[in-house]
């Protein structure tokens, strides 16, 4: 059972690792780019927000979050677990992961800047 759990772990961050270089068109931000100026964020719910609004994000967060949605439905339907257990994992380690400047939700869904 630890096995399955670490493996479905080890899922979850490869998947936000990948999502974050994904760009949405050859002329688009990366995630990766618009985490470091500050457009954008992680959410306390295991998705990206958007923290300033700006040309190409709302399309970079719709596509990225599509993907992580189709991810995580497919690592609780393999794992047996709720999709929200998948998503509170997910943001756990994208909130941990996130850069120092980078925005991210804090419990009460604020957007702060990690120190």
């Amino acid at each position: 059972m630890m096995t399955k759990f670490f493996h479905f772990i080890a899922i979850v961050v490869l998947s936000l690792t990948l999502f974050s270089a994904s760009p949405v068109s050859a002329q688009s931000l990366t995630l990766h780019d618009a985490q470091a100026r500050g457009l954008v964020g992680e959410r306390i719910d295991g998705y990206v927000g958007i923290v300033k609004d700006a040309p190409g994000v709302r399309q970079l967060v719709d596509e990225i979050n599509l993907q992580r949605r189709q991810l995580y439905r497919d690592i609780a339907r393999k794992n047996s677990i709720p999709i929200d257990t998948v998503e509170r994992l997910a943001a756990d380690k994208a909130i941990g992961n996130a850069g120092s400047g980078e925005y991210v939700q804090d419990a009460a869904g604020n957007w702060v800047k990690k120190p």
